[in-house]
């Protein structure tokens, strides 16, 4: 009984942490005999079991505490990356606003489900960028941005237009969940493949599927820009996206002033 009871805690005390081996020999020693050592073993065994399991939730919580940094690290190169692309892609875009036809009429389809035209707006300066819903970070940056130029303006003769180049995810119910995010008067228009297609041609908008094995689905490379229509459907101006808020209202300010 006396060996077994030794063999038993010797076993135990030789597997604890450091911490818990002076209590364990503490618990061995003071019983005034064998006989009653039996209710100690419990005593121990318990010691054990929860050095065991804090000894295990440590190295979770660790674990965990890895798996988030090297996750985050991973979403933020993805979304750097896709910044960068966007950037690289709204910068060769750029000089097609100083010679070439840009814009025209379209027939798309509002986030209410309407067919709408450019008569729609017709007599109004268009605040008109081009994104998807699914963007990580380019489109929502943008359209704050120009949400931001809104309530500096407070133009009513100025409708804001948010134009999906990703028909296919972003239909009228899914615009409407969206715009709704950054600002009242923003309106957002979807349509088919083919129309959709239309006015990127006619807008001179870069767009282009890609597939990523990283995240769920494909996201979509575009180019960056804010356009400046005139009521009449004439491109102004592009704003690309190192444009901030405050130069964007100052600059049209001064052109709605001049005309």
């Amino acid at each position: 009984m006396q060996i077994s009871f030794l063999v038993f805690l010797c076993v135990l005390v030789v597997n604890f942490p450091p911490a818990l081996r002076n209590s364990a020999f503490t618990i061995s020693v003071s019983a005034p005999n064998f006989a009653e050592r039996k209710g100690f073993v419990k005593k121990i065994t318990f010691l054990y079991k929860s050095a065991m399991l804090k000894a295990r939730l440590k190295r979770t919580a660790i674990l965990s505490a890895i798996a988030l940094v090297i996750g985050g690290g991973i979403g933020f190169y993805q979304i750097q990356n896709e910044t960068a692309r966007v950037t690289q892609k709204a910068s060769s875009v750029a000089p097609m606003a100083g010679g070439a036809q840009v814009g025209g009429g379209f027939a798309l389809i509002d986030q209410d489900g309407k067919e709408v035209t450019e008569n729609d707006y017709a007599g109004r300066y268009k605040l008109i960028f081009f994104g998807f819903t699914f963007c990580p970070a380019v489109c929502p940056t943008e359209l704050q941005k120009m949400a931001r130029v809104l309530d500096q303006l407070e133009n009513p003769n100025i409708q804001p237009i948010f134009i999906t180049v990703d028909p296919e995810r972003d239909t009228a119910q899914v615009m409407k969940g969206y715009v709704g995010q950054f600002h009242p008067d923003i309106v957002g228009l979807t349509g088919s493949r083919e129309q959709i297609d239309k006015v990127l041609a006619d807008y001179k908008v870069y767009a282009s599927k890609v597939e990523n094995d990283m995240m769920d689905g494909y996201m979509m490379d575009h180019s960056a820009f804010i356009y400046l229509m005139s009521p009449n459907n004439a491109l102004i101006t592009l704003y690309p996206a190192q444009d901030t808020a405050e130069q964007i209202a100052e600059d049209i300010k001064k052109r709605l002033n001049a005309s």
